[in-house]
This record gives C-alpha cells, sequence and structure tokens, in this order.
C-alpha cells in the first residue's frame, strides 16, 4: 500500500483581489493560504468588457479550478464554471497582449511606463505551482 498523501482542496485558500483597472488591464493580488504556508503574487488580466470571451476578465465570484497539462504552457491550472468561457488558465505573461482572458501571474508589477508590466512571471508561476504541490482542485475567490 502507497502512503502517498494528498492535500484536499479544503485545506488550501486561493483568492484574487483585483486593486487596479484601465482600459488596458487589471491589476490584482493572488493569495494562497496553506496549513503552513502563506504566499502572495501580483496578477495581471484584461480589463473588464462584460466577460466577452478573449478580451475581457472573468466576473468576480467564486470558480472551481482544475490541474491540467496545458500544450502551450504545461502544467497548471484551469478556471472553470466562468459563464460563456472556456480555456481561462494560470500561466506566466507579462503584459495584457500576452493574455486572451487568462491570469497572468508575476512577482511584482511594474506601471511607470506606458503599459502595466509583470515582473519575473516565471519564477511567481513556478513558486505557485509548489505551493499547489498535491492539490489537484481548489476553489478560487476573485474580488
Amino acid at each position: 500500500m502507497d502512503n502517498v498523501t494528498t492535500t484536499r482542496r479544503d485545506d488550501v485558500t486561493v483568492s484574487l483581489t483585483r486593486i487596479r483597472s484601465s482600459k488596458t488591464c487589471t491589476i490584482g493580488i493572488l493569495y494562497i493560504q496553506t496549513r503552513n504556508l502563506r504566499w502572495s503574487c501580483r496578477t495581471l488580466e484584461l480589463p473588464w468588457l462584460d466577460n466577452q470571451p478573449q478580451i475581457s476578465c472573468i466576473p468576480a465570484g467564486t470558480y472551481s479550478c482544475y490541474r491540467v497539462k496545458s500544450p502551450k504552457f504545461g502544467e497548471t491550472f484551469v478556471v472553470t464554471r466562468v459563464t460563456g468561457r472556456a480555456g481561462i488558465l494560470f500561466h506566466a505573461g507579462n503584459t495584457a497582449k500576452d493574455t486572451h482572458g487568462c491570469i497572468l501571474l508575476g512577482v511584482g508589477v511594474e506601471t511607470g511606463g506606458r503599459k502595466p508590466c509583470l515582473l519575473s512571471s516565471r519564477a511567481a508561476m513556478k513558486t505557485f505551482m509548489q505551493m499547489l504541490e498535491g492539490i489537484d482542485t481548489f476553489e478560487l475567490e476573485i474580488k
């Protein structure tokens, strides 16, 4: 018998708080809380355009997320139960042009230039996946 331990999805809390929106993008903070660890990173999404596929961020609410293997982005999580939308992933990227409705992760955000830019996105994505190691599903609350 294997002694494999998996973490139940009720052992992890994942929330995204949107803190700023403009005509070009939405900036937020993603929080992950497990039994022992707490971590946060910045997010970049498209602006709110009435939940239109590939040009809008998704509405605030609670969504189920499942571990998937993306041909383009590798192992990640997909956000499900978004009305009228599919294929919304967490992945690395730096600017709004890198997302088509997905949630980009970064260690920080640079806002001094013309367009906000996430910093160290691949590092944030790596830590995100490490924080969720052994977890196949979780609920995401977006505020």
